[in-house]
């Protein structure tokens, strides 16, 4: 430092950099964030550490009802595989809707190796939080959805432990929320 002037070097730990993992394209941007103790501690001499932005940091408050947290989105019910590549395979099914395809980008992804079932939006399986309950849909495209050897036309309830069939695989839905338990019931 010369003249009073502060040295830009001194204050490059607090600027915001942009860091790029290795591995993933994603980008993390760090600023400055100064401690509880750095604040009570003489201005010229407190050191803050560096905060990364965009992590989840979660409140113990919001930990202690995981309903409220942000990002939480609890399983709500299973396919379970019965008949068809991926025998014995699960996939979970969340709340709202949920487009159930082959492709990376669907919510519940069956890609066990049944390449009949379309990529996107081959159905749809819907739970509705508020009167917690599932309903099926066809998704629009060359699949027939049936639901208990019944073509799905339009969207119908999904009783638990139905059995849904979709090209060469079937399946047997296995319902976890309901009547009997909700993630917004407290315990």
């Amino acid at each position: 430092m010369t003249d009073g002037k502060k040295d830009d070097s001194a204050s490059a730990p607090t600027r915001i950099r942009e860091v790029r993992p290795a591995s993933k394209a994603m980008t993390a941007h760090t600023e400055h964030v100064p401690s509880p103790a750095a604040t009570k501690a003489s201005a010229g001499n407190a050191v803050s550490p560096t905060v990364i932005k965009g992590t989840a940091a979660v409140s113990p408050q919001a930990a202690a009802q995981p309903n409220r947290a942000a990002g939480f989105d609890p399983v709500v019910g299973w396919l379970v595989i019965v008949e068809g590549p991926g025998r014995g395979q699960t996939v979970n099914i969340h709340a709202g809707m949920n487009s159930l395809g082959r492709s990376a980008g669907q919510r519940i992804r069956v890609d066990f190796g049944d390449t009949s079932i379309s990529g996107e939006g081959a159905a749809f399986i819907t739970f509705e939080p508020k009167r917690q309950t599932f309903h099926i849909n066809h998704g629009g495209k060359a699949n027939i959805v049936y639901l208990n050897d019944e073509p799905v036309l339009s969207p119908v309830p999904l009783p638990d432990k139905s059995s849904i069939a979709i090209g060469g695989t079937k399946f047997r839905f296995v319902q976890l929320c309901g009547v009997d338990f909700s993630w917004d019931d407290p315990e």
